[in-house]
C-alpha cells in the first residue's frame, strides 16, 4: 500500500482526507451500504455454487470494492471542496456587506461635521447654566433626533469642544462631561476625512468597546479653517451585525460568524454562547481551510479579509466561519428530492457541479452494471435450456444478484439528487443574500434625500425667493461638497415650489437649471406630510439619468419659518446601472482563485418581470423577464427554488421578494416597491448525452408466472423505446458492442455492420432498426444479441445490435397473437404481439421471427 493510502474501514482513503472523512455522513452512509452490499456479494456467490449458475460473483464483487473505494476517497475531497467554499464565501460576505455599510457611515461623518446649525450652536454656546445656550441645546437635539430618525443604525451623537467638554448629546441619561482629551487630540490633529475608532470610549461608558466615527468641526468646509469641535457618530455595530449574521448562518451544522480584529480577536459573534467575544482565535487567509481547536472541541475554520468597497478598506478586520467538525459534513439527504434522470444526465456533463472524476467513476459503475445485467442475463438465458431440479432456485439467484447490483447502482444515483438539492439550495440562499443587500443600499438613499431636504441653509434660501438666485452659487456648492462624499449619485437637485431647477451638484448637468421638472414624483414630493416622508419614481428611463432608466429618490424642503409649509424639494439621482451591478456581481460565488464560476448570473426585477438589473448581457435593463408567472407572485420575504428549463439548458432558480431593512419599505413606510431578486445557475444543456437510464427492472426474471408444460420463454430487449422478444431457446448470448469489428468500407447504410468472434466462429451482426421503425444514434446501441436459427437443416448464427436488454420472461404460448403479414418497412421481422407481465408494469412486447431474418435482411448484405 501506498504511504500516501490509509486503510479506513475496509477502504483505502488518502492519507490527507483521514482527520476528516470519518465526519462526513454522507461518506460513511455510503460506506455503510457499499460495506453491506460487499457481505451480500459473498453471501451470494456461496449460494451460487449450489445453484450451478457460472458466474463470478467475486470478480463482480472486486469492481464494486474498488469502485466504492474511488467512490468515496472522491465524494470526500467535492464535499470538502464544496464546505470549505461556502465557509469562504459567508465568511468574505459577512466583512464585505459590514465594510459596504461602514463606508456609509465615512460619508455621513464626513457631511454633519460641516452642518451649519452645529456650528452655529458651538459659536454661540455659552454653558448649561444659560438660558439661552439652553434653548440653543434643545433645538441641536432636536435635529439629532431627526437624524437618527432617518439614519437608525446610530445610537447617539456626541458634540465636544476642543477641550473634550460635551456640548450637547442625543442621550441626555448618560452622565460624562469631558471625555478623553487624546481622543479630541487624534480628531483635531488628523487629516483625513474621518476618523474611525472601535475601542472603550468614556463617553459611551456602556460598552466595554463601541464604534464611533468622528470628525472634527470646522469654522468653514475648507479642512485648514479653524477647528471648532468634534462630533462623534455612535454606530449601532452589535445590531449591524446581527442583521448580517441572520442571512448567513445555517443553524443546522452549528457553525458560527465572527467578525476579528487585527490580532484576531472576535469582536462579533453570531453566537456568543458558541464563540464569545474577546475569543483569540487563528487568523487563517493562506489556506482554503484550517482544523483548529477551541474549547476542547475541532473545528474547520477560515478567514477572509474584504475586498474593500470604492477603496475604503476600514479597520484592519477580517470575516471568521468556525464550524465544528461532527457538523461540518452533514448530509443533506432530507432536503433531496426526486429530479427526472434528463436533468441529473444534463448536470453530469456539466463539469461545474460533476467533475470528470466523478464522472469516470459513474464511467465505470455503469460499465460494471451492464456487465452485470449481461452476465444474468446470459445465465437466465442457460436456466430456460436446462431442466436442472435447481432451474427455479438459480433464477432466483440471478435476480437476487440483480437486485444486490441495482442497490449499487441506487447509491450513486441517490447522490445526483444530493447534488441538484444542494444546486437548488445555493440559489436560494444566494438570492436572499443578494435582494438584502439592494434593500440595505436603497435604505440608504431614503435616508439621504430626507437628511439633506432638512439643510438649513437650502431651507432659508427657499424661504426669500427673491434672493434666491443670488444664493444659487453656495446652493451648488453644497451639492457637490455633499455629492462628492456620496458617489451613489450622478446628481443632486434642488427644486422650488413650482419644480423649477435651481441648482444641480454635476457641473455637467448645469443646463438643466431653469428647466420645470413635471414628472409625477415632483408633485408627490411637494404633498409629503412631514419631514419622515420620502418619495421615489418609477424606475424608469429619465433625462436625468442621461436616459436610462434608474431610481430617483426625494423629499421636501420646508419653510424655516413653518415646517407646514414646502418651499421646494431635493431630489437625489441614483446611479443605478454600476451600483446595481455591483450589488448582484458580488455575490457571484467564486472558485479557490477568486475567479467567478461560470454559467451563474443574476437578475433584479418588478412584479412586471421588467428587468431592473442584470449580470448577463442577454438580459438587458428594461427588457422583460419571460419566464413561469408563479415566480412573480411572491409576497415579501417569501423565496422560492425550482428546476426550470430555460435558453437550452436546466437551470436552477432561486428567487426572493425585497422585504426592506430597519425602517425601509416596512409597515411604517408608505413606500411600496416589490423588487424581485433571481439568481439562476445552469445545471446543464438539455440536449446532452443520455448517461442515465432507469434500470431498475432489468434484474427482474419470471418469477411471477411458473414455467409450465404449455410456456414459453422470451428474451426481451429494447431496440430505442421499442420492446422486443425472441423465443429464448434460439439466443446464444449477449455480448458488449465493444466486441463488434466493424466491416471496412461499408456503406454506412447497410444493414450489416461487422463480424463478432464468438467460440471461433465469425458471426454477421445486423441492424434492424429500420426494420421497427425506430430511429436512435448509434450511441444507444450497447449490446449484440447472438441468436441462432434453423435453414435447410443447417445451423445459422447472426448478431442483432440492440439498446438494452430487459427480462427472460414466461408467457402462456396461447397468449402469443400472432399477427398475419404486418409489414413494417419493407421487411416482415414482427410476427407477432406478446404482453410481458414479469415487468414492474406490464407491456406489450413485438416478438420477431429469426427466421425471416434471411430473407429480410441478410440477402441485403
Amino acid at each position: 500500500m501506498s504511504d500516501n493510502i490509509i486503510n479506513y474501514k475496509g477502504i483505502n482513503v488518502k492519507k490527507e482526507l483521514y482527520p476528516i472523512i470519518k465526519h462526513i455522513e454522507d461518506v460513511d452512509k455510503y460506506k455503510d451500504e457499499l460495506g453491506r452490499l460487499s457481505s451480500s456479494w459473498d453471501m451470494l456467490a456461496l449460494l451460487g455454487q449450489l445453484g450451478d449458475i457460472n458466474i463470478d460473483i467475486g470478480k463482480t464483487k472486486e469492481n464494486f470494492l474498488n469502485l466504492t473505494s474511488t467512490l468515496l476517497n472522491h465524494l470526500s475531497e467535492q464535499q470538502i471542496k464544496k464546505v470549505t467554499q461556502e465557509m469562504k464565501f459567508k465568511a468574505q460576505v459577512a466583512i464585505d456587506v459590514l465594510i459596504r455599510n461602514l463606508f456609509e457611515r465615512t460619508a455621513d461623518i464626513g457631511f454633519l461635521a460641516t452642518d451649519d446649525d452645529i456650528r452655529i450652536f458651538i459659536k454661540n454656546y455659552v454653558s448649561k447654566y444659560n438660558e439661552d445656550s439652553l434653548i440653543l441645546r434643545q433645538n441641536l437635539q432636536k435635529r439629532f433626533k431627526e437624524y437618527v430618525s432617518k439614519y437608525s443604525v446610530y445610537f447617539d451623537i456626541v458634540l465636544l469642544d476642543t477641550h473634550g467638554k460635551v456640548l450637547v448629546r442625543l442621550n441626555d441619561d448618560i452622565k460624562v462631561e469631558k471625555v478623553d482629551s487624546s481622543f479630541v487630540q487624534k480628531i483635531l490633529n488628523s487629516n483625513e476625512d474621518y476618523v474611525e475608532t472601535y475601542k472603550f470610549h468614556d463617553f459611551v461608558p456602556q460598552y466595554k468597546k463601541s464604534l464611533v466615527y468622528s470628525y472634527k468641526v470646522n469654522k468653514t468646509n475648507d479642512s485648514s479653517s479653524e477647528s471648532l469641535g468634534v462630533l462623534a457618530l455612535c454606530f449601532r455595530f452589535t445590531d449591524e451585525m446581527n442583521g448580517i449574521f441572520n442571512n448567513l448562518v445555517d443553524t443546522n451544522n452549528k457553525e458560527c460568524l465572527t467578525i476579528l480584529d487585527e490580532d484576531g480577536y472576535v469582536i462579533a459573534s453570531s453566537d456568543k454562547e458558541h464563540i464569545g467575544l474577546g475569543a483569540k482565535l487563528p487568523i487563517i487567509l493562506n489556506e482554503n481551510y484550517k482544523i483548529i481547536s477551541y474549547a476542547g472541541r475541532d473545528y474547520i475554520a477560515k478567514t477572509c479579509e474584504t475586498n474593500g468597497y470604492q477603496g475604503f478598506y476600514g479597520l484592519k478586520w477580517y470575516g471568521h466561519i468556525m464550524i465544528p467538525l461532527e457538523y461540518a459534513f452533514l448530509s443533506d439527504e432530507l432536503n433531496s428530492i426526486n429530479v427526472d434522470n434528463k436533468i441529473i444526465n444534463a448536470m453530469m456533463e456539466n463539469e461545474q457541479h460533476f467533475s470528470k472524476e466523478l464522472k469516470e467513476v459513474f464511467n465505470k459503475s455503469k460499465t460494471i452494471q451492464d456487465n452485470l445485467i449481461r452476465v444474468i442475463w446470459n445465465g437466465n438465458i442457460a436456466q430456460s435450456k436446462l431442466n436442472s431440479v435447481n432451474r427455479e432456485f438459480s433464477k432466483s439467484l440471478l435476480n437476487e444478484i440483480g437486485i444486490t447490483g441495482n442497490k449499487a447502482n441506487s447509491s450513486l444515483e441517490n447522490l445526483n439528487q444530493t447534488i441538484i438539492s444542494s444546486i437548488l439550495k445555493d440559489s436560494e440562499f444566494l438570492s436572499s443574500l443578494t435582494i438584502d443587500i439592494m434593500d440595505r443600499n436603497l435604505y440608504e438613499r431614503a435616508n439621504d434625500c430626507r437628511w439633506w431636504a432638512l439643510n438649513s441653509y437650502f431651507r432659508e434660501a427657499l424661504d426669500d425667493n427673491f434672493s434666491l438666485n443670488n444664493k444659487k452659487n453656495e446652493i451648488t456648492s453644497i451639492l457637490k461638497y455633499i455629492n462628492d462624499l456620496y458617489t451613489v449619485y450622478t446628481n443632486l437637485i434642488i427644486f422650488d415650489k413650482d419644480g423649477k431647477i435651481i441648482a444641480v451638484s454635476n457641473e455637467k448637468e448645469d443646463h438643466l437649471v431653469g428647466k420645470i421638472l413635471t414628472q409625477d414624483w415632483v408633485e408627490k414630493t411637494l404633498m409629503l406630510k412631514d419631514t419622515s416622508k420620502y418619495t421615489v419614481s418609477k424606475f424608469e428611463k429619465t433625462n436625468l439619468y442621461n436616459n436610462e432608466s434608474t431610481y430617483i429618490y426625494s423629499s421636501a424642503i420646508r419653510s424655516l419659518k413653518d415646517e407646514k409649509v414646502i418651499t421646494g424639494g431635493i431630489a437625489v439621482v441614483f446611479d443605478s446601472t454600476p451600483q446595481f451591478y455591483a450589488m448582484l456581481e458580488e455575490t457571484l460565488p467564486k472558485n479557490t482563485d477568486g475567479e467567478k464560476l461560470p454559467g451563474i448570473f443574476t437578475l433584479f426585477t418588478d412584479k412586471n418581470k421588467q428587468i431592473i438589473a442584470s449580470t448577463n448581457d442577454k438580459f438587458e435593463v428594461d427588457s422583460y423577464l419571460n419566464i413561469d408567472d408563479s415566480f412573480f407572485n411572491l409576497k415579501n420575504s417569501q423565496n422560492v427554488s425550482k428546476i426550470i428549463e430555460f435558453e437550452g439548458s436546466y437551470y436552477a432558480v432561486g428567487v426572493k421578494c425585497s422585504n426592506g431593512y430597519r425602517e425601509y419599505k416596512s409597515r411604517v413606510d408608505d413606500y411600496k416597491n416589490d423588487v424581485l431578486s433571481f439568481v439562476f445557475i445552469c445545471i446543464g444543456s438539455i440536449n446532452c448525452y443520455t448517461f442515465l437510464e432507469n434500470t431498475k427492472s432489468k434484474f427482474l426474471t419470471s418469477s411471477k408466472t411458473k414455467f409450465t408444460s404449455s410456456s414459453v420463454e422470451l428474451a426481451t430487449f429494447y431496440l430505442g423505446k421499442k420492446l422486443l422478444a425472441v423465443d429464448a431457446k434460439n439466443v446464444i448470448e449477449s455480448i458488449g458492442i465493444e466486441e463488434l469489428q466493424e466491416s471496412i468500407d461499408m456503406d454506412k447504410k447497410n444493414h450489416f455492420k461487422g463480424m463478432v468472434l464468438h467460440k471461433d466462429k465469425l458471426i454477421s451482426v445486423l441492424d434492424i432498426r429500420d426494420f421497427v421503425n425506430e430511429e436512435i444514434t448509434n450511441e444507444k446501441l450497447t449490446n449484440i444479441i447472438l441468436v441462432e436459427y434453423d435453414k435447410d437443416n443447417i445451423q445459422h448464427c447472426v448478431g442483432i445490435m440492440v439498446s438494452s436488454l430487459e427480462t427472460v420472461s414466461v408467457v402462456e404460448e396461447k397468449s402469443i397473437q400472432h399477427i398475419q403479414n404486418h409489414f413494417l418497412g419493407t421487411g416482415t421481422l414482427i410476427e407477432s404481439l406478446v404482453e410481458i407481465k414479469d415487468l414492474e408494469e406490464s407491456k406489450i412486447a413485438m416478438l420477431l421471427d429469426i427466421k425471416k431474418l434471411d430473407n429480410n435482411l441478410t440477402k441485403r448484405i
